[in-house]
């Protein structure tokens, strides 16, 4: 072996003993700290802290306490037409409405004649003036509504959804 192989094997040995002891001295408190947990770990004992079991008995008592209240809900919380609420074409709401109540739910002109589309218990009627229905007589078939002579009072009932602007027709003269 020569001096120049020599003097690079020297070089080689001297970093790798200095790369040792430097990972040594970084790795030391590393090592310390395992060892007191390890000691800490092997003292510890499970179960024997006495506040903390009066804790977790206070809970447990809450706990059961709770559990013997009983609710009881007016309505169905999950029921979505408690909190939606569907409306008609003018915007009114139609969720409580009763099925024997009269609607009017629209009015035909042709020419001379009136027609006025009228749903009751269920029904779907087509009715004009003079005819009876819900113990009453069509007494006036309107553009916004109907007049209805029942125990000889006059009721009128409006039609449900939004009227057409005069403008639009729907005949296809021009």
């Amino acid at each position: 072996m020569n001096k120049r192989q020599k003097t690079i094997w020297v070089i080689i040995l001297l970093l790798t003993f200095l790369s040792v002891v430097l990972a040594g001295v970084k790795l030391y408190p590393v090592a310390d700290k395992w060892h007191k947990a390890v000691e800490r770990a092997e003292n510890l004992r499970i179960g024997t802290d006495e506040e903390l079991e009066n804790i977790i008995n206070f809970l447990e008592n809450r706990l059961k306490k709770r559990l013997q209240y009983k609710f009881t809900m007016e309505k169905d919380p999950m029921l979505l037409t408690s909190v939606i609420y569907l409306t008609d074409a003018g915007g009114r709401r139609i969720s409580n409405r009763r099925t024997a109540q009269m609607e009017v739910k629209h009015i035909i002109t042709n020419g001379k004649n009136r027609y006025a589309g009228i749903q009751y218990r269920g029904q779907n009627l087509t009715l004009v003036e003079g005819d009876s229905v819900d113990g009453g007589e069509i007494v006036s078939i309107m553009r916004d509504g109907v007049i209805l002579l029942k125990n000889n009072q006059e009721k009128f009932i409006q039609i449900l959804t939004p009227l057409l602007d005069e403008s639009i027709t729907t005949s296809s003269k021009e």
